[in-house]
């Protein structure tokens, strides 16, 4: 039997996705934090985010930070 592998924040991923839309109304630009499921906050810079991140979850617990823009950037190193 094929055991299936796990993404790693594969929930936080698919949370952000399904919320997105309607935090782009009110918090576009931002930074939001989401661990299990939850938004934790929103926040003006990625640097914020991640303190929060660090003194609500602390380094135990998996947790994402994502900026909420309509169009993910695209980054190519040559």
């Amino acid at each position: 039997m094929e055991q299936q592998q796990k993404v790693p924040l594969e929930k936080e991923l698919l949370y952000y996705e399904s919320n997105k839309s309607e935090w782009l109304k009110s918090h576009s630009g931002e930074f939001v934090l989401i661990s299990e499921q939850r938004a934790a906050g929103f926040f003006p810079s990625y640097e914020r985010a991640f303190e929060a991140g660090l003194s609500t979850f602390g380094i135990s617990i998996d947790f994402l930070i994502r900026q909420i823009v309509e169009h993910e950037p695209v980054f190519v190193i040559y």
